[in-house]
Parts: C-alpha cells; sequence; structure tokens
C-alpha cells in the first residue's frame, strides 16, 4: 500500500472516535456496491503503425465487438504512432517494433489513485492477449460467486513456498468462517423494505464469504496476477497475498504474509459487510479489476437500495478500515 493511501486511512480510522456519521445507508457495503456502484473502466490503448493486414483487423475487431458489449469494463482507443507525442508511448513502440502487429498497452482506470503506475501491462495485440486481458477462471469465478450475493471472495495468491501459503491460507480461511457467523444482517425493517421482497429477493441478502485460489504460473491468470502484483508499490513476491474483492470486482487492499491475519481480516469483512456510510464510490478505498461481466443484468429487480442522492448534497463520511500489517 503506498504512503499516501495508508496515510489517509490511518487518519480516518483516527477520526472514528470524534466524527458522528451523518444518514448511513442500513444496505450492506457489499451489497450496495453491487447494486449501485458501476465499475471504472480500465483503457485499452491500441497504437497502430500505418494500415493494418487482415490478422490485426480482426483483432482490432474482436476489441471493438468486446467494447460495444458493455460487459467489460475497458475503453478502446486506436491511436497510430505517427500521431504520438506521449514520450511514454513512443518507448513503449519502440520496444516492441521488431514486430509488425499493433501493441496493445492498458491502463488502470484513471480512479485508480492508490496505483504506482497507470500502465498495467503493454503486449503484442493477438488473440491470446485478447483472451487473457478479457477472461480468466479466477475472474470468471469471482464474478460468479459475487453475483449469486457472496458478500466478498478473497483472492488468495501463494508464494511458492509451502509452509507460508499454507498457514495464510489456513488462518485466511478460519477468520473467514469465524466472521461468517458472527456477522449479520439487517431487518427488513431496518432496511424500510417490505419483509416479503427481502425473503423472495432472487439475491439472497446474506453474509457469506468465499476463496478462490490463483495460480502464478497459469498463463490464463498473467493479467489478473499483473492486476493485482501492481496495485500497489511495495508488494512482494516471497510473500502469500489475500485480496477482498466485494460489489461489482472492487478490491479493497492487499493483506501480506504474516499481515493475513484474524485482525486485518476481520476488519476487511466488517467494512464489506456493514452499513453504507459513504455511497459515493471513489471517496471509498480500492480499484475495480477488469471484468467481463453484465451487472445491470444481474441485479436487475433485486434492488435493496436507494439510488445516490444529488451530488450536490452534503458528504458522508466514512469509516474505512486500516491497511495491510508485515
Amino acid at each position: 500500500m503506498n504512503k499516501s493511501l495508508r496515510l489517509l486511512l490511518l487518519s480516518c480510522v483516527a477520526m472514528v472516535g470524534l466524527t458522528v456519521i451523518v444518514s448511513a445507508c442500513q444496505v450492506p457495503v457489499f451489497r450496495y456496491a453491487l447494486e449501485r456502484w458501476t465499475s471504472d473502466k480500465y483503457q485499452v490503448i491500441v497504437l497502430t503503425a500505418g494500415s493494418l493486414d487482415s490478422s490485426s483487423q480482426a483483432n482490432v475487431a474482436q476489441l471493438q465487438a468486446a467494447e460495444q458489449q458493455s460487459t467489460a469494463n475497458f475503453e478502446l482507443q486506436l491511436v497510430d504512432v505517427a500521431t504520438v507525442r506521449d514520450e511514454r508511448l513512443l518507448e513503449m513502440w519502440r520496444e516492441h517494433r521488431a514486430s509488425d502487429s499493433p501493441l496493445m498497452i492498458v491502463l488502470y482506470p484513471r480512479t485508480a489513485e492508490q496505483v504506482p503506475d497507470r500502465v498495467l501491462e503493454a503486449a503484442e495485440l493477438t488473440p491470446e492477449s485478447i483472451e487473457r486481458l478479457l477472461q480468466s477462471p479466477v475472474r470468471q469465478e469471482v464474478a460468479r460467486r459475487l453475483s449469486q450475493g457472496q458478500s466478498a471472495v478473497w483472492i488468495f495468491v501463494p508464494c511458492g513456498d509451502d509452509d507460508k501459503d499454507a498457514r495464510a491460507l489456513d488462518s485466511l480461511k478460519q477468520r473467514i468462517e469465524i466472521n461468517q457467523k458472527s456477522l449479520s444482517v439487517p431487518t427488513a425493517e431496518e432496511l424500510e423494505v417490505d419483509q416479503a421482497r427481502l425473503d423472495n429477493n432472487t439475491i439472497p441478502l446474506r453474509i457469506e464469504f468465499s476463496v478462490v485460489t490463483l495460480d502464478r504460473n497459469d498463463p490464463r491468470e498473467a493479467f489478473l496476477l499483473s492486476s493485482l502484483g501492481h496495485s500497489e508499490a511495495d508488494l512482494p513476491n516471497h510473500e502469500p497475498l489475500a485480496f477482498p474483492v466485494f460489489g461489482r470486482g472492487r478490491v479493497l487492499y492487499a493483506l501480506v504474509g504474516a499481515g493475513i491475519m484474524p485482525e486485518t481480516i476481520d476488519m476487511a469483512c466488517k467494512f464489506i459487510s456493514g452499513p453504507c456510510s459513504c455511497q459515493v464510490k471513489n471517496q471509498n478505498p480500492g480499484f475495480d479489476l477488469l471484468l467481463a461481466h453484465d451487472w445491470e443484468q444481474v441485479v436487475a429487480g433485486s434492488l435493496l437500495s436507494d439510488a445516490l442522492p444529488d451530488e450536490s448534497a452534503e458528504p458522508k463520511l466514512l469509516t474505512i478500515p486500516p491497511g495491510r500489517k508485515r
């Protein structure tokens, strides 16, 4: 976690005892995020040099079709390198120019302010790189579980040290099970909805956490691994990592190594399951994963929350959990 974000989180926590939260939404954070937080868009820049051959045209068309379907949260920009003035882009092109095919550069969303470098990946535009960008088994499984109403899915990334990985994974599984039993969702009265509406909702409102393990050596997970690994400046490869994901694929932050401990796991679970005291998405910590998933269809007819009030309304204060411990 970068220094500025860590200071922000600590300062917010320090203010909790001094601040009264105004008009907190009783819908849990995870459910409000699922229903109301539109996924932030990644930027995909395709650098080209002159006219494209038929193979490259087909690859570009595949990306354009995915963008137009609007289920994957990215925006596409086609740029001829002859018009580029940005030295960073030109440098990446020069490193790539041995190939005649376009270069696909992926940037984190503009709202991902905590990432140390918005440039996430630069790769030759091929059917394989497009597939790696848009799909992976772990991301598909995370989206599926969140769509079914799970409060959070923890992505566990082993480091390869069997003892470290086993200790961290055991600690994570034990604590999320404890939290699943101890935490509760608000009643229909607290939500101010009819009991029948709550009982018959197609996405049950419940506390449920699960873990999915990401294989560092699976090429299908290379983009996801890079997205997670580059989200903070100091994430090591020699320690296991755990990322709680909620809403429409929002990653709260990373827990690292010995920091995958009861206190930090509990804090994340309680934050995700607590009342949504700040409904403005970008006033919350975290960043969104790139997921090809139709969230609007998922939540259609299942809304328990109200839309965000007019932006001119007074801001609501947020209790933000502290970052990871090493």
